[in-house]
């Protein structure tokens, strides 16, 4: 009582106190905490897409668009079935998955042991891929691209 008694005396109007229970907003934050650890995903091999345009001098500036001079070989991603397949241009044998991709496209380069090759390593290749293809089937298909040798890679439209 002597502590209310103070207040009246001083003109301060008693406040109700609410208690503060910190015991259930920690146990809060700790769900919270381990709920966005179990869902969120996480891949264990990411890398970084470095792809490289064609250089000005070869390309042909036309009015409206930039055309390169050699036709780039296009890798389509098509989502069929809930799968992701994989078809090639150029004359290439079609691949059945990105192993099959990096083979196709490694066995088609010209190199010292591979003379009769059709591309060289600085051959434009062009991913293309549909609008519901999954991104790591994307990066997939690029890291198997980048691992048969090519250094002029992109993404591109379907057309």
């Amino acid at each position: 009582m002597p502590r209310e008694h103070r207040r009246a005396l001083r003109g301060v109007v008693a406040r109700a106190r609410l208690p503060v229970a910190i015991a259930p907003m920690i146990d809060v934050v700790f769900l919270l905490l381990v709920y966005f650890l179990l869902t969120t995903g996480f891949t264990s091999q990411e890398r970084l897409l470095r792809t490289e345009g064609a250089p000005l001098e070869d390309a042909v500036q036309t009015s409206d668009r930039l055309v390169l001079d050699t036709e780039p070989i296009v890798v389509r991603l098509d989502r069929v079935d809930a799968q992701t397949r994989l078809s090639l241009t150029g004359g290439l044998a079609q691949p059945i998955d990105v192993r099959g991709l990096e083979a196709i496209l490694h066995d088609a380069m010209i190199a010292p042991d591979r003379p009769q090759g059709l591309f060289a390593e600085s051959h434009p290749v062009r991913i293309a891929p549909g609008h519901d293809v999954p991104w790591n089937d994307v990066v997939a298909a690029f890291n198997a691209v980048v691992g048969a040798g090519y250094r002029s890679v992109a993404f591109g439209s379907r057309e």
